[in-house]
């Protein structure tokens, strides 16, 4: 018996289950884009598929919609893989294990893969159903929406024909999106060849920040939750001005557009401390979640023995290192001048690693305004030279500007509250789209996007409102329907 065999629509979470077999990791989709190419095929529609993954499937138009300009719907193949870290799920081989819980949809102790598994069932829904009225539909299925946009930026102008544009990965039903930031990624990174020193004078300890609430780094960026490398900066910093400790690696976060929920730190400390060290240690600790358990209800800080090291960073690195993270901004930015209750940039420190004599620091960076992500990139490239670290803009992502006059966004406002009583709210989201992207080769598409409730997007509390999931369908449908655009 299948999981979701009671919920409706039922089609829709026919596929999302189907999906939910198949590991989509970004990067890993080849399993997820054979899988739609087979099923389009077995439809008897046409298919297309291109040299990075991405997947076109063509429907005609029914009867009557002959001469009406065709739709198309997107979404990308891809997921997130976020997982606790006391679960031995593989993202390479396992499938998600979906649970229905109190309205909700999610997965036991993983991300549920609804950002943006929900677009594909909603569009292998509508390709298998016979019996619906719409135009031309062209489905266009995406690869590694999440990393790195390779599928949208790799895309051909000239494949899709259709003049109207359906991206359905907004999290908010009742909301409809008409705009997004572009983003960046900026990398810093602070070498030097690590020194030997006589590990017989010294004791080794892991200090860990773990347990906060993360979450998408565009689309919660505003919600004040704290970032697990700024506070693991703060708690070295404390522990820094009272024993003398040297740095061996730090290692924080897991993904360029999630905010870090874990972060860790290995440190020498001098053999004749240990015993004062543990005991201050423990007050900083108390301290440092004190401040913060307002915010980060979870909020968990660690002090374990760890292995040994028999070389570190400078006491020069370790200083020039912890100046540029406290300096560093992370979070939000500016807000929309036009419309002030709507994130116009931001920046997440979003990945730090060690690799040998080196950390490696990835920060991604979002805005509405090109000039204002031009500022941001400044400010990251000035503390890098400030701190003696190598700067490098590595990729980005064009933003998807709002368009003053678009006959679907009206159509489909218009029908929404024709089906719902109620007035359909217009946003710019603050995530990177691909609609910014493929519009470059299609400059001319009329797009909006849409999606249901999901909350905890690229975390394992990511879960997704059953109801939600229907008042979206029923609009799609309506849309493709009535939008009655020649």
């Amino acid at each position: 018996m299948r999981k979701l065999e009671n919920l409706k629509p039922e089609r829709v979470f026919y596929y999302f289950e189907e999906l939910s077999k198949i590991p989509r990791e970004s990067g890993n989709e080849k399993s997820v884009s054979n899988y739609l190419i087979e099923t389009a095929k077995k439809l008897g529609l046409k298919t297309y598929q291109d040299e990075n993954l991405n997947v076109i499937i063509q429907k005609p138009a029914t009867k009557g919609y002959e001469n009406s300009n065709g739709i198309i719907l997107q979404g990308h193949i891809d997921m997130v893989c976020e997982k606790e870290l006391e679960s031995k799920h593989n993202f390479k081989v396992d499938a998600l294990k979906l649970i229905v819980e109190d309205g909700y949809l999610r997965a036991d102790a993983t991300t549920l893969g609804a950002d943006n598994g929900i677009a594909i069932a909603m569009s292998l829904a509508i390709l298998e159903d016979n019996n619906l009225e719409h135009p031309q539909i062209e489905f266009l299925g995406t690869v590694e929406e999440e990393t790195t946009m390779k599928g949208a930026l790799g895309l051909k102008p000239n494949l899709l024909t259709g003049k109207y544009f359906i991206n359905v990965d907004s999290e908010a039903e009742g909301l409809l999106t008409a705009g997004s930031a572009g983003g960046r990624t900026v990398v810093i990174d602070f070498e030097e060849e690590k020194a030997s020193f006589s590990k017989d004078t010294y004791t080794f300890f892991m200090l860990g920040v773990k347990n906060l609430i993360g979450g998408h780094s565009g689309m919660e960026i505003d919600k004040g939750r704290m970032n697990a490398n700024k506070i693991l900066t703060e708690f070295l910093l404390e522990v820094k001005k009272n024993f003398e400790i040297k740095l061996c690696s730090f290692k924080g976060g897991t993904k360029e557009n999630a905010i870090p929920r874990v972060a860790m730190v290995e440190i020498a400390v001098m053999k004749k401390d240990v015993k004062n060290f543990k005991i201050k240690v423990t007050e900083i600790m108390k301290n440092i979640i004190d401040k913060y358990i307002s915010i980060e209800k979870k909020i968990e800080l660690e002090m374990l023995p760890t292995d040994e090291h028999s070389k570190c960073f400078s006491d020069d690195f370790f200083n020039r290192f912890l100046g540029f993270m406290t300096e560093a901004p992370t979070g939000l930015n500016t807000w929309l001048e036009t419309y002030p209750d709507i994130v116009e940039s931001s920046n997440n420190i979003a990945i730090l690693r060690t690799f040998d004599d080196k950390i490696h620091i990835e920060v991604s960076l979002r805005s509405a305004e090109p000039t204002v992500m031009d500022e941001l990139t400044v400010t990251f490239e000035n503390l890098s030279k400030k701190y003696k670290a190598n700067f490098q803009v590595t990729k980005g992502y064009p933003e998807w500007k709002f368009r003053k006059n678009s006959l679907l966004r009206n159509t489909a406002l218009d029908l929404y509250n024709n089906l719902f009583g109620k007035n359909m709210e217009v946003t710019v989201m603050h995530a990177g789209l691909e609609c910014g992207v493929i519009g470059v080769n299609y400059p001319d598409l009329d797009m909006i996007s849409i999606g249901p409730n999901i909350y905890g997007a690229h975390t394992p509390e990511e879960r997704m409102e059953i109801s939600s999931v229907g008042k979206t369908w029923d609009l799609l449908l309506t849309v493709l329907k009535d939008y009655n655009i020649k």
